[in-house]
């Protein structure tokens, strides 16, 4: 029970949420942007052991037809097994018969209920095939055999269209932005941008890793963070000594470039404004890290929850890899907010008398920033009461050189009174 505890919180999911969203469906899929995937792995191997049947897929398993051969002839199934699908794979199946025949062989593999692991599902590529293949298997399943998928890349089709007609369940989609992109509306693309995860973009569930230079990709993020702004602010962002007219001609190249690497555009020109696209809907760590700390400040009661949520989404500084005036401010916001944010949580425990996790967010909100003196003052009163002096009167001496390194000022009189009182203790 207590590794089972331990895998739930690596996981960020209860067993309870777990196996709700996955009852009743005959695919289950491991949301691919979970960052405790392997977690997620472990809660199914945990808690089902012998009900689990597993197979990794390699680099071979790349079409349906040579993850099936091999899979049926793999030494940890019983011998035997695969006999309606071996067949069929010797007579050019279509996908859907192909379905038919594997769905009969996985009801002969156990009597009792069991799960099929797929695990490493990404060396599966994407094709008609595939599609036509896992659309039709559904129809054709056991009732006591589920499937789960665990992969580092999914495409959004044909799991989506499977999931609105309820044949597939997602599990670990609520850490991600938004809960993810399958469950969302069918005509539209999903974008998901980790501007705070080191800058990663996904179209569709692809990565996108090719922008055709550093341009593209520049605006790219900066349409998404600023979802309204005018012809004449981007000019004076990326090309302020530029006519007019080569500006124009530089932007609607780049602007193409990207739609490009997309599929899709990202913007629409509307009353003066570029605006987000309506056929996209965009999940941007970014945005809701900021909501969520809006919301953690106006609401008291949603605090800890919404604090803990923005601190989980901050995994790195904003795109630490770009270096322009307008990703520079954007980042030193946001790190500001980060701050907040651990600082909210520090003091929440520390109202609990719970004294070493707030340590460990004040502690982090000083690496972000070392100047705030009220910040040190909690950090130098935790101390007194664990009786810490000289971690205590270290941390004055930090602060102490940090303002005046930084401001060439002293610490105010209230710190300096308190030091003086924990360093009489000493």
């Amino acid at each position: 029970m207590a590794v089972l505890k331990y895998v739930e919180g690596v996981a960020e999911l209860s067993l309870e949420e777990f196996e709700r969203d996955m009852r009743g469906k005959p695919i289950v899929i491991i949301y691919p942007r979970h960052r405790g995937r392997s977690a997620l792995v472990g809660l199914f191997l945990e808690t089902y052991q012998q009900n689990i049947v597993y197979y990794g897929l390699s680099e071979h398993d790349n079409t349906i037809k040579s993850w099936l051969d091999n899979m049926i002839t793999d030494p940890s199934f019983p011998e035997g097994f695969g006999s309606q699908t071996r067949q069929a794979l010797n007579n050019r199946p279509e996908p859907e018969e192909l379905a038919e025949t594997f769905g009969a062989d996985l009801a002969t593999l156990r009597s009792e209920p069991y799960m099929l692991l797929l695990d490493m599902f990404d060396n599966l590529e994407p094709s008609k095939e595939m599609g036509r293949f896992f659309r039709a298997l559904p129809n054709y399943m056991p009732g006591h055999a589920q499937i789960v998928i665990n992969a580092r890349l999914l495409n959004l089709q044909p799991w989506n269209d499977m999931l609105h007609a309820g044949q597939v369940g997602v599990v670990g989609n609520r850490g991600p932005l938004g809960n993810g992109i399958y469950g969302e509306d069918q005509k539209l693309g999903q974008l998901e941008v980790f501007a705070l995860s080191g800058g990663h973009v996904y179209i569709d569930g692809r990565p996108v890793t090719r922008w055709d230079g550093s341009l593209p990709r520049h605006l790219f993020y900066y349409f998404v963070d600023h979802t309204m702004v005018t012809r004449d602010e981007i000019f004076d962002i990326f090309w302020p000594k530029m006519s007019v007219k080569e500006a124009t001609n530089v932007f609607h190249v780049t602007k193409r470039k990207i739609s490009e690497r997309l599929g899709y555009e990202l913007t629409n020109y509307s009353s003066g404004f570029y605006v987000p696209s309506p056929r996209l809907s965009i999940h941007y760590d970014a945005r809701l890290f900021e909501n969520l700390v809006a919301e953690a400040i106006e609401n008291e009661e949603a605090k800890p929850a919404n604090w803990y949520r923005a601190v989980q989404l901050y995994r790195s500084h904003y795109l630490p890899y770009i270096h322009t005036p307008w990703v520079t401010a954007r980042r030193d916001e946001l790190k500001h907010k980060y701050a907040q944010a651990l600082i909210g949580l520090g003091r929440y425990h520390l109202a609990l008398d719970e004294m070493e996790p707030a340590l460990g967010y004040l502690l982090r909100a000083l690496r972000e920033k070392p100047d705030w003196e009220d910040v040190h003052q909690d950090v130098m009163t935790i101390y007194f009461q664990q009786g810490r002096i000289a971690d205590a009167v270290q941390q004055y001496r930090k602060l102490e050189e940090t303002l005046h390194r930084m401001f060439g000022i002293k610490p105010t009189a209230d710190t300096r009174s308190l030091f003086e009182v924990i360093a009489a203790t000493g």
